[in-house]
């Protein structure tokens, strides 16, 4: 089925939107240890096919927010925080069932949560929100996990943000991010005491996913690692 948009360029902008999210999260989850290991530009290609591919129901697309994202993303991407975090706020609050005004919440967690010091609560509500109301954004909903995830490592919540990271390979299998929150998930168990969680996690990807090269190195040396541990106790 066509898209049935009056205005080509809007369509064309969305779609830069989109294939622009593997960059900010580059930067998103820059801190994160080994996490963008193995995962390449190939991957915007992958995102792009996705996108294509969904027939689905999209919020309400407003021109104005439209404009007002695009002002608020560029300055976004040219590190003025300052100014970006208060034109997604009035996106936000002035738009807020626009799906420029929905994805201003995931923009605002991103902010809030690479802030000096981080504004993890912060982020936190604002990832939630977006998740609440994205309806399953093929892109940007599994990001969103993962930003709501390491907000609740960075508050010590270990068991809670495993299950967020696991969630992503739940309910995204087709998404990039998938496999990485998985890993991150066996981490997070592990920093939990929860081992035998974190040993069916690495077993699971190794069975279903059946991972090679650097990827299939690193399940197995953090299998081998977590195999470990419980022999000590």
């Amino acid at each position: 089925m066509r898209l049935r948009h009056r205005v080509s360029k809007g369509e064309l902008k969305e779609d830069k939107f989109q294939r622009a999210v593997e960059k900010i999260a580059e930067l998103y989850y820059a801190d994160t240890k080994r996490f963008w290991i193995g995962i390449g530009f190939g991957l915007i290609v992958v995102v792009g096919i996705i996108l294509l591919v969904q027939n689905r129901p999209r919020p309400v697309v407003n021109p104005e927010a439209e404009l007002r994202l695009m002002d608020a993303l560029g300055n976004y991407f040219q590190g003025n925080n300052d100014y970006a975090e208060q034109a997604f706020k009035e996106l936000a609050t002035r738009f807020g069932r626009d799906y420029a005004g929905i994805k201003a919440r995931y923009y605002l967690g991103s902010i809030y949560l690479h802030s000096q010091p981080p504004r993890v609560e912060e982020a936190k509500r604002e990832f939630s929100v977006f998740i609440k109301k994205a309806k399953d954004d093929p892109v940007l909903s599994p990001a969103a996990l993962i930003g709501l995830a390491i907000c609740e490592e960075k508050l010590g919540n270990y068991a809670r943000a495993g299950k967020i990271y696991e969630s992503v390979y739940r309910r995204y299998p087709q998404s990039p991010l998938g496999f990485e929150g998985m890993m991150q998930a066996g981490r997070c168990y592990r920093q939990a005491g929860m081992l035998d969680r974190a040993e069916k996690i690495y077993e699971e990807l190794l069975e279903k996913e059946k991972p090679t090269g650097a990827r299939a190195d690193d399940v197995r040396i953090e299998l081998a690692f977590i195999r470990a541990l419980k022999n000590r106790l």
